[in-house]
């Protein structure tokens, strides 16, 4: 018979036993991926080294736990933890986007559109094909929606540019809707604001190119200024009807915030699967301007239920003219910067009224408008003492559209007179990471060491890549080639660039890959390569779009690559990164991309090899249910 003394030792050692498999089953990790060539980039430096090649990684509360062998990390799984044998495929970190607009682009998405815009929403029509052909068709549709609407209901037109975008150059002759109306060219078929009234006239019509065009009725001009009744904050042309790339703010507002004002819960739905559908093509994380006010909404909802498919650092970009000339409103944005949760948070704003134009030291070849050659920046102008006062006042300049070289040199210029005037060191004024986009035709050469010292980080535009240079040579040259987003020269100056497509690829068959590829290739849309000097390779490219995007973003400490401590935003890819041949990369799908704690896109081959359904709208709407 044991005594009490014994029993006690034993009871005690009961609990000892019980509290450490306690301890061990809270601490086992909530998903293991293991079987796979997971690439770390946990070397961010300017070399073609990658970093650690890992088996297996273990994620606990959306954050990576370890990385490592597979033996090492199964050795962690509980009873619980989800496990997922991805039979050798490679992984990646999530996509970063440093310049995209996915808000912007839902609205003009045809799949998922017909999911949710009912006839209940809107009368919605969407023209494909060719330009002249979608032309020439629309009379007779916009006959017939009108006869299927009641009056007063929206209808609202979709013209798509081409199933890989080919028909978005102007070097194709064309330019969405700016090109459709009377004021280009009268020989062409071409329908206007006129034609709209006439065939519609107890109708609000609205037109969308698959850009940023648009053209409005008179009827949806009056429901427009029932929403934007400030002074000044209406833009469109009264006369034509017609806004888009030059425009105000809300041009871009009009379905998200007229059309769709009394239809909030489908506007939310909308952009949960559009940003559900970018997932689809491996992005995890994006910076964009919020363009319009519902954006700010949309996605804080999005982000509080956790629905938020993809993290999103935000930037200011709404009637700057107005708020960055009060000094409070400065002082709030600075304040801002930073704050928000892991998935939505405010990175700094442009702090002017005008992106920059195509102002560059080259003499054009060809005639140029005034505001076409006009410089944002130069000494004199509204804009540049905004900016100079945003960034004295301690503002980040981030997100503003880039042209030429020659705006550059003013912009380098503010920013470095205003940060000495404000008393910020060097290193302050590094710390701000302050950077601008595009890089259409900027910078030049002897601009890079300059931005290099100032520490600031831009985003390099692929698709400008594959579409800018053959209208950049005629007006400019072969020296201007040079000037495309030149990567190259970055890279080797150790100048931290991100990767942008700024268009919408839901509506074609182009992905993220597709847009990869061109900053290896330089092909440009008539098949030529321009500006070879500049080409970059794949490892070069993935630092791009990963761990050197994170530091656009202010979060290289938790996002960008595959380590203890980040987020786990991973994306499986279905061949091999590391050695497949180059003009095989922008053919790469994507087969699983995880948001931390989410699995946003899972395509049904991986889902059948682990008991899980396929998910994610790029399966659900797009080609993904076939993989």
């Amino acid at each position: 018979m044991l005594n009490r003394k014994t029993v006690g030792l034993i009871s005690s050692l009961v609990l000892i036993l019980l509290a450490g498999t306690a301890a061990q089953g809270q601490q086992a990790p909530d998903m293991i991926v293991f079987n796979a060539q997971i690439i770390t980039v946990d070397n961010a430096d300017f070399t073609s080294d990658l970093g650690t090649i890992a088996q297996a990684m273990a994620i606990k509360d959306g954050k990576i736990v370890t990385i490592g062998s597979n033996s090492e990390v199964q050795a962690l799984a509980g009873s619980d933890t989800q496990k997922i044998d991805l039979k050798g495929r490679t992984v990646l970190p999530g996509f970063i986007l440093t310049h995209e607009h996915p808000y912007d682009w839902a609205g003009v998405s045809p799949r998922i559109l017909k999911k949710i815009v009912t006839k209940d929403v809107a009368i919605l029509r969407v023209f494909d094909g060719r330009p002249e052909d979608q032309v020439k068709a629309f009379p007779g549709v916009l006959k017939e929606a009108v006869s299927q609407a009641k009056p007063g209901q929206w209808i609202y037109g979709v013209f798509l540019l081409g199933d890989r975008y080919q028909y978005s150059t102007r070097g194709n002759g064309w330019y969405g809707l700016h090109n459709m109306s009377v004021l280009n060219d009268p020989a062409k078929p071409q329908f206007s604001k006129k034609m709209l009234d006439e065939i519609a006239p107890n109708n609000p019509v609205l037109l969308r190119d698959a850009f940023t065009g648009l053209m409005l009725n008179e009827k949806a001009l009056e429901e427009t200024d029932k929403v934007f009744w400030q002074e000044g904050a209406n833009l469109i042309d009264r006369e034509t009807g017609q806004g888009g790339i030059d425009g105000g703010a809300n041009l871009r507002s009009i379905f998200h915030d007229v059309l769709m004002k009394d239809h909030y819960q489908e506007l939310k739905e909308i952009h949960r699967l559009e940003l559900e559908y970018w997932a689809g093509y491996g992005m995890t994380t994006f910076a964009s301007l919020a363009y319009t006010p519902s954006n700010l909404r949309v996605y804080q909802d999005l982000a509080k239920s956790n629905e938020l498919p993809v993290r999103n650092m935000w930037m200011w970009n709404w009637r700057d003219d107005v708020f960055f000339a009060d000094q409070y409103m400065i002082n709030t944005s600075v304040f801002m910067e930073g704050l928000g949760g892991d998935l939505f948070w405010y990175g700094g704003a442009q702090g002017s009224e005008e992106n920059g134009r195509a102002c560059t030291t080259l003499d054009a070849r060809i005639d140029l408008t005034p505001r076409q050659r006009a410089c944002a920046f130069a000494p004199g102008r509204r804009s540049a003492r905004l900016l100079y006062n945003y960034i004295k006042s301690g503002g980040r300049f981030i997100g503003n559209h880039t042209v030429g070289d020659k705006d550059i040199d003013y912009l380098l210029d503010i920013v470095t007179k205003a940060s000495q005037d404000a008393g910020f060191t060097l290193e302050e004024i590094r710390a701000k990471k302050h950077g601008f986009d595009h890089l259409v035709m900027s910078p030049r050469p002897d601009q890079v060491q300059r931005i290099k010292n100032l520490g600031m980080v831009l985003s390099g535009n692929s698709t400008e890549v594959w579409q800018a240079p053959p209208d950049i040579l005629r007006a400019y040259g072969e020296q201007a080639l040079e000037w495309v987003v030149p990567r190259r020269s970055l890279i080797d100056a150790e100048v931290s660039n991100g990767f942008e497509i700024d268009r919408a690829f839901t509506g074609t068959d182009l992905t993220i890959f597709w847009a990869f590829a061109r900053m290896m290739d330089r092909k440009a849309w008539d098949g030529k390569v321009y500006g070879p000097s500049q080409k970059i390779n794949r490892q070069e490219g993935l630092k791009a779009i990963t761990v050197w995007g994170a530091r656009y973003l202010l979060k290289e400490d938790v996002l960008g690559s595959l380590e203890p401590g980040k987020y786990a935003d991973f994306t499986v890819l279905d061949r091999d990164f590391l050695k497949i041949p180059d003009e095989e990369i922008e053919d790469i799908r994507i087969l699983m991309t995880v948001r931390g704690d989410l699995i946003t896109h899972l395509a049904p081959s991986v889902a059948r090899e682990n008991g899980l359904q396929p998910t994610g709208a790029m399966v659900e709407l797009g080609p993904a249910a076939q993989w």
